[in-house]
């Protein structure tokens, strides 16, 4: 099995250089940096080429970010870098998270259950309790939520998952954590393993890049009407979507929940 991994980052943030090294020094699995697709830089055309509103349902209810649509093209950059190399797998950080010591534990955890085709997230949140369990070491586990969680800071991407997703986001119409929700789109199931081993450092490097748009008072207000409606329909299918398939476990049916340690 060929495993590597990619940071993605972006050319001009100077400020996350030296997270960037420090990422990849404490990766542990051979890791190179991956430079993003910046939205900034893309022309008109370019973007039209891959945008196009309310292409899935939901419908995403919020106006064109082009640092969103950059983030999301920088993911597929590194998807069809997965395949271009041969890879089986690949993990694939983001360059505001920091590593911690147990990350390596969680990583080879991940890399003795996964399966082709899934998508293993690496949360930076706590994602609760309650998610239907997979499997577990007593210590780790690998759940499979009904509702995927938001954030794309780290990931284990398997190739099937990566063809999968390259061949449904040819156009695009949201974030790409928020397309991923989207299982009944994609048909790539997404796994989570808890504890993740990682943290976000985002504050520390300079905040957020992508959501550094400017925002009037009346997107803001806007905003807060919408995300909690937009979220309720995607919770709906996705549980409507659960219902239907009746599969959490790369086939197996399963409503089992197993114990793990929180870090």
């Amino acid at each position: 099995m060929s495993v590597a991994g990619f940071v993605i980052s972006l050319e001009r943030a100077a400020a996350r250089r030296p997270q960037v090294e420090r990422i990849l020094q404490m990766c542990p699995i051979p890791c190179q940096r991956l430079a993003a697709v910046d939205g900034a830089a893309l022309s008109d055309a370019e973007l039209q080429a891959v945008y196009s509103p309310q292409l899935f349902r939901p419908h995403n209810p919020f106006p064109r970010s082009i640092g969103n649509i950059g983030c999301f093209l920088s993911h597929r950059r590194a998807w069809q870098r997965l395949l271009n190399d041969g890879l089986s797998a690949a993990l694939i950080l983001e360059d505001d998270v920091e590593l911690d010591p147990g990350f390596k534990a969680s990583l080879d955890f991940a890399l003795k259950v996964f399966r082709p085709g899934d998508y293993v997230q690496f949360q930076v949140r706590d994602i609760g309790e309650g998610h239907p369990c997979l499997v577990s070491d007593g210590y780790h586990a690998l759940v499979s939520p009904v509702v995927a969680p938001l954030r794309t800071s780290a990931q284990l991407v398997t190739r099937e998952a990566a063809e999968r997703l390259l061949d449904t986001s040819q156009r695009i119409d949201r974030p790409v954590d928020a397309f991923l929700q989207m299982t009944w789109v994609t048909g790539v199931p997404i796994r989570i393993v808890v504890p993740s081993g990682i943290h976000e450092v985002s504050a520390a490097v300079g905040g957020s890049i992508i959501s550094s748009e400017p925002r009037t008072i009346r997107d803001r207000f806007w905003r807060g009407i919408l995300r909690p409606v937009y979220r309720m329909r995607i919770a709906l299918m996705s549980r409507r979507h659960s219902m239907l398939t009746g599969v959490v476990a790369n086939g197996s049916p399963s409503n089992d929940h197993c114990s793990h340690t929180k870090s």
